[in-house]
């Protein structure tokens, strides 16, 4: 299974993020922090304050680092964030590689983020907002809706969404969102770079998974994945996420087809919310 998964705490900012990769990418090479600092022409102490989050780097020094590490463009998709709110910085991590993804794997017992109507969006932001979100409500459905601007790019990214059944029948705010979100499933379906299959209830669902998966695939053909249960969000990168990757593709095997999926939305839309 490799290292122990890199669990993202909540209450950790971003800036201690970016210092825990690069004290790992560092050590993945066996360097010091005397070694790195003189590759990327700055002193021991000044790398020692970027790992203790300290000192965060500037864009500058964060490049140099990013190039010396060979750490794929991770550290400078970082930075930005670097400052803001700690709150759910798991996600903000995760949210900010999926943004540059060039393929998008999702499995989820819900209809996903980036595949939500405005209605859909709203009602399931809703039942958790005074446990989980101390923003105004308009505010978090608008950035959710915002994040689906993904795919709608010029070059969007390839997304692969595998529903649990249960998405399609439980009932997230009434029967109209319902009826709006599941048109929408089927609309979205017939985008050329949107693949949607659904997990039939009788299938076998790996006993590893504990909440929804994302499978991120990089233009620099790194991978990352991510999954996320109720209290929070782990993020598993390199070798990390490889055992991730296989439990996707066994939800894929596992999964009907998309034109039988096409057909099984259709069928409860038609029999459940007409």
């Amino acid at each position: 299974m490799g290292r122990p998964p890199k669990e993202l705490d909540p209450t950790a900012g971003v800036a201690e993020l970016l210092g825990s990769k690069v004290r790992e990418l560092r050590k993945r090479k066996g360097w010091s922090q005397e070694t790195l600092a003189g590759k990327v022409f700055s002193s021991t102490t000044r790398i020692a304050q970027v790992e203790l989050a300290t000192d965060p780097p500037n864009a500058e020094l964060c490049q140099r680092l990013d190039d010396t590490l060979e750490a794929g463009g991770s550290l400078m998709e970082l930075l930005p964030l670097v400052g803001r709110s700690t709150f759910a910085s798991w996600a903000e991590v995760f949210l900010a590689r999926q943004a540059k993804a060039a393929k998008i794997h999702e499995f989820s017992q819900v209809v996903p983020g980036l595949l939500q109507t405005p209605g859909y969006a709203r009602a399931m932001l809703a039942s958790g907002q005074r446990i989980f979100y101390s923003r105004d409500l308009d505010e978090v459905v608008q950035d959710r809706l915002d994040r689906q601007e993904i795919l709608r790019r010029a070059k969007p990214p390839w997304m692969w969404a595998i529903l649990d059944e249960s998405a399609l029948h439980h009932v997230i705010g009434d029967r109209h969102v319902m009826r709006e979100q599941l048109e929408f499933l089927l609309e979205a379906g017939t985008s050329p770079h949107i693949h949607i299959q659904v997990l039939p209830y009788e299938a076998t669902v790996p006993a590893a998974l504990g909440g929804s998966l994302t499978v991120l695939g990089m233009t620099s053909g790194e991978q990352l994945a991510y999954l996320e249960g109720m209290r929070g969000g782990t993020l598993h990168e390199g070798e990390d996420a490889i055992p991730y990757t296989v439990l996707y593709d066994r939800l894929h095997g596992n999964a009907i087809s998309h034109d039988a999926s096409a057909a099984l939305i259709r069928r409860v839309l038609e029999e459940k919310y007409q």
